[in-house]
């Protein structure tokens, strides 16, 4: 802590020069020219003017001016910040970056508060790193009920087909139908699908149903004249 005694400092005229350029100072700087000025017994207002016109608009505030002239007169007599608690500004890095990257190139699905506990940052940081470094956004796979291969694509060309050729002969024969399959569990939600992607990258799938699960299918079929019929099988 570095104690002064009252001294008086001529200060020169800025308001005599018609062109200059705005002086830039650092905090501290600044703060010691309110010291001088309140040790000279200058007003708030007057110091807050001659600080206007020379710096512009980088000079403090007159509610920073004033804040500094109360702390002198409480007995406060150096210009540096207070230390303060609390997390430490992080700066992103390269390493930082490959970090998060190798983290979601194993699992795509991990959100930003699982990320900032594996990587120690904040999440101010992680999502810095997604959005500006990495250039990622989040969304939902695309539900597909199932995964047809080529063959099974030919096959209902083939089927449809066959009911244009049927229907020339009218509706009377038309038995529809249609089944689905009750599982024994709970499906994964939207959220829990989520995954991060790149910019110009396609949003993935994923199908409805997982394999070699207990599931029950209920089938119902309708005629054109009568009633409709169901079964459930195993």
């Amino acid at each position: 802590m570095v104690c002064f005694e009252t001294v008086v400092v001529e200060i020169p005229s800025f308001e005599s020069r018609s062109s200059k350029q705005m002086a830039q100072f650092l905090r501290e700087q600044y703060r010691f020219y309110i010291f001088v000025e309140w040790q000279n017994g200058t007003d708030v207002n007057r110091i807050y003017e001659k600080l206007a016109n020379a710096c512009g608009h980088e000079a403090p505030s007159l509610r920073t001016v004033r804040h500094w002239v109360k702390k002198f007169n409480d007995g406060r007599r150096h210009f540096e910040d207070e230390p303060r608690s609390g997390r430490p500004c992080e700066v992103v890095t390269q390493k930082s970056v490959e970090n998060v990257r190798n983290i979601l190139s194993e699992d795509p699905n991990k959100n930003i508060q699982e990320l900032a506990n594996e990587t120690g940052m904040s999440v101010g940081s992680v999502c810095t790193v997604l959005h500006k470094e990495l250039e990622l956004h989040k969304v939902a796979a695309k539900w597909i009920p199932h995964v047809l291969t080529e063959e099974h694509k030919k096959r209902r060309v083939e089927v449809s087909r066959q009911l244009l050729s049927i229907l020339n002969e009218g509706f009377n024969n038309i038995i529809t139908g249609d089944e689905t399959w009750m599982h024994f569990f709970t499906v994964s939600s939207k959220n829990q699908n989520k995954v991060w992607i790149e910019k110009d990258e396609n949003r993935p799938t994923i199908v409805r149903t997982a394999r070699n699960s207990k599931k029950r299918m209920f089938c119902i079929f309708f005629l054109s004249k009568w009633s409709s019929c169901s079964n459930c099988c195993a």
